[in-house]
This record gives structure tokens, C-alpha cells and sequence, in this order.
């Protein structure tokens, strides 16, 4: 019987640029692979100004991106969809906003610059928090798959940490659960290389070849995130990893709190 994986990602994109070439070995041996993105939500106008801000630059690389918050995320679905084709994965995107979009009780944004998206999360954030354990336990419930990839939370970006927060909770909850395996965050961890000992899964060339095929669908994220060599950087530190060969790095124990492994 072929394997089920579900793959959790905390925004568009983070999966494939963490976990693509993994994926793409799945699937390649007949594995099925499901990307849960959590933070896909599609918020209202006006948007906070930091919100806006992105969207500016999302619109340099990206103009069809349009105006609006839907707009944006619609578009970043889309990217989405092609990049999964190509892993040969299938994406499911919920509702839940990210960071950038969300608003406290008062109406105040809740990230007002850029430090803010990786403080630690609030009140607000933690009750967020339970409400992606419920979906996610959901989904595992419905998938019943062997095995649960979910991200360590590595640089600390407060949706990373939500999410990460949100498989442990619904993990713990499914007796003789699925094999959990806590990925490494890209790109944040291409500046935080400091961690404690991680297992690494080696990829095949056509498993590397892809994940770079997939992450250069996100074409709106690439201003935000790289230079133009973004996929030797990526390369180099998969073969930091795999020790010359390509490799992504994950560990078998859940993250603390803050996703400092």
C-alpha cells in the first residue's frame, strides 16, 4: 500500500522551499503527498500598512498580484497550485490569515513592522494557536497519513511558531499517531546554521531538480526573500546537509517554544 504524508506549511511557499525536494522523492515513489498551508486566508481592505507595504513589493516582481489583500492571495494560491503540480503534491489551502493581515480586538494591526512578525506570540496568537490544532487534528484524522511533516520553527516568525504549535498539539492528541518529522525552516535557517544535530534525507538530482522547478513558481515571493542565485544558495546549504550531496535536514522531536533546535 502506497504511504500518505501530509506536509504542513505555514504560508505559501513554505513548504516547497523547506521540504520540496523531500516531497518530490514521495511522490516519486508513489507516496501520496498532501501540502496543508495554514496561513492562506484571504483578509479584507484596507489592509494594515505594514500589509501594504508587501504588497508593494509583490507587485515589483509580480504586477498582475493586483491591489487588493484577495487579489494578492489569490494570485499566491495560484503560485502555489503550479508549484505543487510540479512535486506531483496536493495543496489545501485554509482561511486562517497570516500575520501580516490580522488585526487585535481594538482593530490595531497586529504587526506594525517587520520585528513584530517574529515576537513572541500573545494571547490573541495563542487561542490562533488552538484553532490550527483543531483543523490541523482534522485533517489528520481525515488523511490518516504515516507520516506528518511539519516545520521546527527555526528563526522564530511568529506563524512558524503557530503552526508548529498547532501540529504539536494536534499530534498529541491521535493515539499511535504518524511519524512526525520537524523540518528545518527555509530560508530562514540559511542565517541561523546553528542547530543541534538533525537527520538528513538525501535527494536524487531529479528530487533537487524539482524543488527548484516548484519554488520558482512563488515569483511574487522572490524580491522579498533572495538575490538572483537563490538556487545556489539553496544548493549550497542542501549540500552543507547531505555532506556534498543534496540533502534536507529535519528532527524527530518536537520544537520548544520558541523553534530553536
Amino acid at each position: 500500500m502506497s504511504r500518505t504524508a501530509l506536509v504542513v506549511s505555514a504560508h505559501l511557499d513554505d513548504a516547497v522551499l523547506s521540504r520540496g525536494g523531500t516531497i518530490a522523492a514521495l511522490t516519486s515513489r508513489g507516496a501520496r503527498v498532501v501540502v496543508v498551508t495554514v496561513f492562506a486566508g484571504c483578509a479584507g481592505d484596507p489592509m494594515p500598512p505594514y500589509a501594504e507595504q508587501y504588497h508593494t513589493w509583490w507587485r515589483e516582481a509580480c504586477p498582475a498580484i493586483g491591489e487588493s489583500a484577495a487579489a494578492g492571495m489569490r494570485l499566491r494560491r495560484d503560485e502555489d497550485l503550479r508549484a505543487c503540480a510540479v512535486l506531483g503534491a496536493e495543496p489545501v489551502h485554509l482561511d486562517f490569515l497570516e500575520a501580516l493581515y490580522r488585526r487585535g480586538p481594538g482593530g490595531s494591526p497586529r504587526c506594525a513592522a517587520g520585528d513584530d512578525l517574529f515576537s513572541p506570540p500573545g494571547p490573541d496568537d495563542l487561542a490562533l494557536a488552538e484553532a490550527v490544532a483543531a483543523e490541523l487534528g482534522a485533517w489528520i484524522s481525515r488523511l490518516a497519513p504515516d507520516e506528518v511533516h511539519a516545520p521546527a520553527a527555526i528563526g522564530g516568525h511568529l506563524d512558524h511558531v503557530l503552526t508548529a504549535q498547532g501540529c504539536a498539539t494536534a499530534l498529541r492528541e491521535v493515539a499511535d499517531g504518524p511519524r512526525a518529522r520537524w523540518y528545518e525552516d527555509l530560508p530562514y535557517a540559511l542565517e541561523q546554521p546553528r542547530h543541534r544535530p538533525a537527520a538528513a534525507e538525501p535527494l536524487t538530482d531529479d528530487d533537487w531538480r524539482r524543488k527548484i522547478e516548484a519554488a520558482a513558481a512563488y515569483r511574487s515571493q522572490h524580491p522579498m526573500l533572495w538575490d538572483d542565485d537563490w538556487p545556489d544558495q539553496l544548493l549550497a546549504h542542501a549540500r552543507a546537509a547531505g555532506g556534498d550531496s543534496p540533502a534536507e535536514r529535519h528532527w524527530d522531536a518536537a520544537p520548544p517554544p520558541d523553534g530553536d533546535h
